[in-house]
């Protein structure tokens, strides 16, 4: 229903989604491809031999992006997991400094929707102030983004699939790389 809700939200604000609607997310890159072991399935009449190696713990980068249908903000590396403190650093020190520069008008930048996921750093007291501080009502926050629902977000359904596929052709050696 939230999903439905969120439709007709959409719809009835009108929104030049193309221009002022910026979507966010972050994906992890990891060193070796980030191996799900829930993909991995062997369909035979016999119990296979077959083994499939991977390291116990990948090195990995978390890598943050937002993007309009005109502009992209990112990408961000955290060299460290996505904590509410240094998400926070990097919404005030990297994204809205490059909003600002974008919209340098103020009556420009309040048309801007901002959209996060519900992640935990983002769900922080002080991270929703801030958010609503910069974007007003426009700001999408967790109550009103549906849960599970990656096929809203083009980070999710667009980015990062051909981002990945960019970083892994040929597979890097190291985590700079």
């Amino acid at each position: 229903m939230k999903r439905v809700d969120f439709a007709r939200w959409v719809l009835n604000k009108r929104i030049n989604i193309k221009k002022y609607f910026i979507c966010s997310d972050e994906a992890y890159f990891y060193l070796n491809g980030g191996h799900n072991i829930q993909n991995d399935r062997i369909w035979a009449e016999f119990q296979p031999n077959e083994i499939i190696e991977q390291p116990l713990h990948d090195e990995k980068v978390m890598v943050w992006c937002a993007f309009s249908g005109t502009c992209m903000y990112g990408p961000y590396f955290f060299d460290t997991n996505v904590k509410w403190k240094n998400y926070l650093e990097m919404l005030k020190e990297f994204f809205w400094p490059k909003v600002r520069t974008k919209y340098s008008d103020a009556k420009e930048r309040e048309k801007l929707y901002f959209q996060q996921d519900g992640a935990p750093p983002h769900r922080k007291k002080e991270v929703q102030d801030w958010l609503k501080g910069k974007f007003g009502d426009k700001f999408i926050n967790a109550s009103r983004w549906p849960p599970r629902s990656p096929d809203l977000n083009p980070c999710d359904f667009s980015l990062w699939e051909g981002l990945k596929s960019k970083v892994y052709k040929p597979k890097p050696k190291n985590l700079e790389d």
